[in-house]
């Protein structure tokens, strides 16, 4: 495990880079955090949704990762320059595409992940726990089962391996752990159904917060100020006073 180095402002890369197998790693982005930007108490993991890349979830990290913490943005599986296999786009693959460099990643981080980034990052979260992951936010998706969503179009087997599974009991796992999650749900988006937002607003928990915002599925990632608001005041309940700024510029 490794720690941004204080003086390159960058990671080490991944122990499996060297490998002679050429085993094929995800492209990303290591950005030390700005002296003029905060809120987030530590390093984070920035993962975009279907359709993005690494620099969807950038105006985000560039304004809550302070100095003296790095915010990592990697493109996942089939998007940006990382490699694109002809199968194996359940989330689990995805999730096995950041253990592989996990040796590379700050030894504490904030998970951050948009859309299907963020069932992404909720299964990373499990699979790391609680001494290596401090906090899981997810912005605008479902961790119900919808089959009747799934479309057979050239994304066929993820779209099945999503839509035919429930995910839920990621999030009791989350609590058992006692990582604490913040789930944002945009107010014009249909990704989390009336029925899933009334369970999860019934959550008795102390570790998990669901608070809305505004735009669509497909546009509130561009909400920085409504979204960093959200996560500051999420950042600030459970981990006291905050890197950097604690209110929106």
């Amino acid at each position: 495990m490794s720690a941004p180095d204080p003086e390159a402002g960058i990671l080490a890369g991944p122990v499996l880079a060297e490998h002679p197998s050429g085993i094929a790693l995800l492209d990303y982005d290591a950005v030390p955090g700005r002296p003029d930007a905060g809120g987030a108490p530590g390093n984070m993991l920035m993962l975009h949704g279907f359709g993005g890349d690494k620099g969807q979830l950038r105006p985000v990290g560039d304004a809550l990762c302070g100095a003296d913490s790095v915010a990592v943005y990697p493109s996942l599986r089939a998007h940006g320059d990382s490699h694109k296999p002809a199968w194996g786009y359940s989330v689990l693959d995805f999730s096995a595409d950041l253990h592989r460099l996990a040796d590379a990643l700050p030894d504490e981080l904030h998970l951050v992940g948009y859309s299907y980034g963020g069932l992404v990052a909720a299964v990373s979260a499990v699979t790391w726990g609680a001494s290596r992951v401090r906090s899981l936010v997810v912005v605008d998706q479902s961790f119900d089962a919808h089959p009747d969503w799934h479309v057979a179009d050239e994304w066929a087997e993820g779209s099945l391996l999503r839509w035919h599974y429930d995910f839920g009991h990621l999030l009791d796992l989350l609590e058992r752990m006692g990582v604490p999650v913040l789930v944002l749900a945009a107010e014009g988006s249909a990704n989390i159904a009336a029925d899933e937002r009334e369970r999860l607003s019934r959550r008795d928990s102390a570790h998990f917060s669901l608070k809305f915002i505004e735009g669509t599925h497909a546009d509130c990632h561009r909400n920085t100020d409504e979204i960093t608001f959200a996560m500051r005041d999420f950042y600030r309940n459970h981990f006291g006073g905050t890197n950097g700024r604690d209110s929106v510029a």
